[in-house]
């Protein structure tokens, strides 16, 4: 956590330097109450209302470094908070295929929102209130120094003793800050589970399941969330009594010194806020502290994201050969897939994948991508082991089109593109050839038409083109596609199918369950599995 803070330790430099203003301005004007009251005492106009005007200016400084500190230290946490997610989601960027599908989207979603507001909340915030507690204990505490040097020992005894008792809770702290970031994290998949199945639910007449489980998970966070409160509340409860005994006893400590004439009586206004600054910072820091330690294990959870280390591997600069497929075994744990698989995809022709569904048709495609490396056998693209090639570097050559296609939010513009720089002849090719111009022509807003949350303002079979257009755009050679054209009209998946087919360039491994005589014209080889 304290990483963010040495990133950006030039803005956290001036917000220190902010803290300490305001903790001085606060420091003067409580040494001016003195001033103020001693002049009371022996009813000294002039001197008191001197006094009255400097303790004015002081609180104004100390009202201007507020405003500052407020604006800075937001500012500075929203840099160090989105560095944060930054560094999360470039581990994601270097993580495999099934390192990232461990988790759920909804646990990463979890990371990426609530724990960065645990983070903002109970470590950054923390960090700065015990920063400016500590400058303002300090402060104090050479100001007391101005009074008698007794009332600075009696704070040091009483700030150890204060600070010692709350560090008994400080595992069962983290143990339950841990659990309380896991049950939100639990929390937000069951929601997004059952808020995506609403269409099914309806169909069913079964809308009041969603209530049921976002209920079910909201109490089981409620009791995580009240299990970390009665430990919060005993570390608060241990704090404030050293608080309350150290404000008391300074308070006694400088009646005594007054009594004995060491002190004047104005003294007591002044020593009672500089106690009561001091001894609220101890108070509370144990608590702060202990709050600031429990986020701890949420950092040590994003770094379970794997890297993936490219540096032995060679990139793959250009494809002169295809694909070849030998003594290939795949197996999800125990149940076997792929056995002893033999098969050479030529470069430039065009296959067809047929067979039964299990058997193993997507697996083949999603090893021939790069997604699944933990295969037995051999497969090789261009001479070169799959595994020796970085992912990255192979999805530079090798386009591969889902089943079910996502759409993003945004316009079907967008979801070509997504957000990269195309030509306009670029776009429309790839819109002809996925036969997305009629669709297209149809609309209102043309291409710049929204497609809604996940595409849903637009049919499978439109979904299926504008998918189809976002890989055409990007110019690859070798196009892999599972069912591409299956939700598709006989006409459209015809031509769709025919434009790539017919390509020279191209090299296609399509799957498919219905395998058309027209096309079947145009393919080199067939490969089938049972």
């Amino acid at each position: 956590m304290f990483k963010y803070i040495k990133r950006f330790w030039k803005d956290n430099l001036i917000v220190g330097f902010i803290l300490l203003g305001s903790a001085s301005s606060q420091t003067i004007a409580s040494i001016l109450n003195a001033s103020a009251f001693n002049a009371l005492i022996i009813f000294d106009f002039k001197e008191f209302v001197i006094a009255a005007l400097q303790m004015f200016l002081a609180y104004l400084f100390f009202l201007l470094f507020t405003y500052f500190q407020v604006v800075k230290t937001n500012d500075t946490i929203q840099k160090m908070v989105t560095s944060i997610r930054e560094d999360i989601t470039l581990r994601m960027e270097q993580t495999s295929y099934n390192n990232f599908h461990q988790k759920s989207e909804g646990t990463y979603a979890s990371w990426l929102s609530s724990d960065i507001h645990i983070i903002e909340e109970q470590t950054y915030e923390r960090i700065y209130d015990v920063a400016a507690g500590i400058i303002g204990t300090f402060t104090s505490i050479v100001a007391l120094l101005f009074f008698h040097w007794s009332l600075v020992i009696w704070s040091f005894v009483v700030a150890g003793i204060t600070l010692l008792l709350p560090r008994l809770y400080q595992k069962k702290m983290n143990k339950a800050a841990l659990f309380t970031t896991k049950e939100n994290e639990r929390f937000l998949t069951k929601t997004n589970d059952v808020l995506g199945g609403f269409d099914t639910l309806f169909s069913y007449n079964m809308l009041k399941k969603i209530t049921r489980d976002v209920k079910e998970a909201s109490v089981k966070l409620a009791k995580a969330k009240d299990s970390q409160a009665r430990i919060v509340g005993k570390v608060a409860i241990l704090g404030a009594l050293g608080n309350v005994f150290g404000q008391l006893t300074i308070l006694v400590l400088t009646g005594f010194l007054a009594f004995r004439s060491l002190l004047s009586i104005g003294s007591m206004a002044s020593t009672g806020g500089l106690a009561s600054t001091i001894f609220n910072t101890v108070g509370n820091i144990s608590q702060q502290i202990s709050g600031i330690q429990s986020t701890q294990p949420i950092f040590d959870k994003f770094e379970t994201i794997q890297k993936v280390d490219h540096k032995d591997k060679k990139p793959l600069l250009e494809i002169n050969k295809g694909f070849q497929v030998n003594h290939l075994d795949y197996a999800y744990g125990d149940k076997e897939i792929l056995s002893n698989l033999h098969f050479d995809f030529a470069l430039k022709n065009k296959y067809a994948i047929v067979g039964s569904s299990g058997s193993g048709k997507s697996t083949l495609l999603n090893i021939l991508n790069g997604k699944l490396t933990d295969y037995e056998g051999s497969v090789m693209l261009s001479g070169k082991e799959l595994k020796d090639i970085s992912g990255r570097d192979l999805r530079e050559q090798v386009l591969y089109i889902d089943q079910f296609p996502y759409l993003f939010e945004g316009t079907i513009r967008y979801n070509i593109t997504l957000g990269e720089d195309f030509t306009d002849k670029q776009l429309a090719l790839a819109i002809e050839n996925s036969d997305l111009q009629a669709f297209i022509d149809s609309l209102s807003e043309g291409i710049d038409t929204s497609v809604g949350e996940a595409g849903r303002s637009l049919s499978g079979g439109q979904r299926q083109r504008v998918a189809l257009a976002r890989g055409l755009i990007r110019g690859k050679t070798c196009i892999l596609i599972d069912e591409g054209t299956s939700n598709l009209d006989e006409i459209s998946a015809l031509k769709i199918e025919e434009s790539l087919l017919s390509n020279p360039e191209l090299t296609v491994i399509m799957i498919t369950h219905h395998l058309r005589p027209p096309i079947e014209k145009h393919l080199d080889g067939i490969l089938s599995l049972t």
